[in-house]
C-alpha cells in the first residue's frame, strides 16, 4: 500500500480519537511525519471533506469520514435491529445504552441512545474504543468465544506475568457466562456503573447491548439487568442467533 495512502489513514484515526481539533505539529509529532508531508496530506483530506480545518490552524474529522462510517453500520445491517432496543432501554431506565463489538483488544461503541438529561458526560461514545477487558460490553463479547480465541483480544501490560494475567480474564469471563451478563463497577470510568449482555446471530457471538448510570444514583441493579438481558434476547432473536447459555 503507498506510504502516502497509509499516513492519510493514520492521521484519520488519530483526529477521529481525539478529544479536541489537532494543530499540524501535534499530527506531526505523533505520528513522526514530516511536516511538509502531514500538510500536504492534511490538505488533501481537506479538500475532500474528509478532514475540517477551523480558522485557528487545527483539524477535526471531517463529514465525509462520518458518511463512510455511516455506511459500514449501513451494511452490517445490525445497527437497525439493535438501536429500537437501546431506544427501549433508555426509555424504560432514564440511562444511556449502547451497542459495542469486539475489534482487536477493544470493545467499540457503533451506537448509544442517551436520556434526555444527563448530569454527567459518559464514557460511550459512537467510534469510541476501550480495553474490553475492563468495560461491560467488552467482557460480554469476549465470554462467549474459545479460550485461545480470548486471548487474542486481551492486551497484557508490559511487565505484567501474561500467564497469571490471564488466568484472571479466564475467571471473570467464567462469571459472565454462569450469570448471563456482566459487569464494569468503575473499572473504565470513576463512579460509573455499568452492565451488559451478549448479541449472537446465525454465526455466534456478535456484540453486547449495555448500559451506564451513576453507581450512586440510587438504580435498581436487578431491574436494570433484568431488562440489558431481555433487550439482548430479543436482539439476538431478530438476527436469527441463539444464546447458547
Amino acid at each position: 500500500m503507498s506510504t502516502s495512502v497509509v499516513r492519510a489513514v493514520r492521521i484519520l484515526e488519530l483526529l477521529a480519537h481525539a478529544e479536541k481539533p489537532l494543530p499540524l505539529s501535534r499530527v506531526c509529532a505523533e505520528l513522526e511525519i514530516p511536516k511538509s508531508t502531514a500538510h500536504n496530506i492534511l490538505a488533501s483530506l481537506v479538500g475532500e471533506g474528509f478532514v475540517e480545518v477551523s480558522e485557528s490552524a487545527t483539524y477535526s474529522i471531517g463529514l465525509k469520514a462520518f458518511e463512510v462510517g455511516a455506511a459500514h453500520l449501513r451494511a452490517t445491517g445490525t445497527v437497525g435491529v439493535v438501536a429500537p432496543e437501546l431506544a427501549r432501554l433508555t426509555r424504560s431506565l432514564n440511562i444511556t445504552s449502547h451497542w459495542a463489538i469486539l475489534e482487536g483488544t477493544d470493545a467499540v461503541y457503533l451506537c448509544k441512545e442517551d436520556p434526555p438529561v444527563r448530569g454527567i458526560q459518559l464514557a460511550s461514545a459512537i467510534g469510541a474504543r476501550l480495553p474490553a477487558v475492563i468495560t461491560a460490553v467488552g467482557k460480554s463479547c469476549l465470554a462467549w468465544l474459545d479460550a485461545d480465541e480470548v486471548e487474542r483480544h486481551v492486551a497484557i501490560a508490559t511487565g505484567v506475568d501474561r500467564s497469571k494475567a490471564l488466568a484472571d480474564v479466564h475467571r471473570e469471563l467464567d462469571r459472565v457466562r454462569a450469570a448471563g451478563y456482566s459487569t464494569d463497577d468503575g473499572e473504565a470510568a470513576l463512579g460509573i456503573q455499568c452492565v451488559a449482555a451478549p448479541v449472537f446471530d446465525m454465526s455466534g457471538p456478535r456484540g453486547a447491548i449495555g448500559v451506564s448510570y451513576l453507581r450512586d444514583s440510587g438504580a435498581s441493579f436487578d431491574t436494570i439487568t433484568t431488562q440489558v438481558r431481555e433487550a439482548a434476547a430479543r436482539a439476538t432473536s431478530l438476527l436469527g442467533g441463539r444464546n447458547p447459555r
